[in-house]
């Protein structure tokens, strides 16, 4: 994309009301795909958190991992990030064809928000959830009957995919579902679900019950669409 039209784009898709920025979903479109199609990972500490989780450069370029230029994360994320100072885009894959029009990065550095929760990732407000989606373990994903790898974490997805298993991810222990509901997000429906499905927490699900009660719940939910679900303890934490 050139840059007249990311210069196009901007103009006049954004508007200030308070420190919120409203994108249009045309606009945005726009915007994802100056990003998308002219991919790039140059930034060494987006590379090396990366590699932390074991990615190979192939899979962080068919991936299209991307640094967020700065002048774009406010646009982008629909507010203004002040304590952030560099990002990464994870793009989602859309099992139908092409990416998904959701906005989801890693943040650098990691800081403290109002509640004294840690923050690693940004996303728009109200953007919701989606299935993340390894390109090379599509295929068998979407349609063979071998167990079905669900993992808390893209990037952990991404490992399991390396090692030639039909892996997914979620984002947290309770990206399986909107919120207000107990029934599989809509990108489910893409997936063959009869079959065995496993389920990786993180490793705080011996420790911490709420992630036990939401991941029990996920199970629930997944037997509920004809799947045979297990849950698979990690042994240690390993890199988010």
């Amino acid at each position: 994309m050139s840059t007249e039209k990311i210069a196009q784009a901007r103009r006049p898709a954004s508007r200030l009301s308070g420190e919120r920025i409203t994108v249009s979903v045309g606009h945005l479109d726009l915007l994802l795909s100056a990003v998308y199609d002219g991919t790039r990972l140059s930034h060494p500490l987006h590379r090396a958190d990366l590699y932390k989780s074991g990615l190979t450069d192939a899979v962080i370029a068919t991936q299209k991992f991307t640094d967020v230029p700065p002048a774009m994360l406010t646009m982008l994320l629909g507010f203004n990030p002040v304590k952030v100072v560099s990002a990464y885009l994870i793009p989602f894959v859309d099992p139908r064809g092409g990416w998904m029009p959701h906005i989801r990065m890693k943040a650098f550095p990691t800081f403290e928000d109002a509640r004294g929760q840690t923050v690693k990732y940004l996303q728009p407000p109200s953007s919701g959830v989606r299935l993340y989606f390894p390109v090379a373990a599509l295929p068998a994903v979407l349609q063979s009957g071998e167990p079905l790898w669900v993992i808390e974490g893209e990037k952990k997805s991404l490992a399991v995919a390396q090692l030639d298993l039909p892996a997914v991810g979620i984002c947290g222990i309770e990206g399986w579902h909107a919120a207000g509901t107990r029934t599989l997000l809509h990108d489910f429906e893409h997936i063959n679900l009869r079959r065995t499905v496993k389920i990786v927490p993180d490793a705080d699900v011996r420790s911490n019950p709420a992630v036990a009660g939401a991941t029990n719940r996920f199970a629930e939910a997944l037997e509920r669409r004809g799947a045979r679900a297990q849950i698979v303890m990690l042994p240690a934490e390993v890199p988010a």
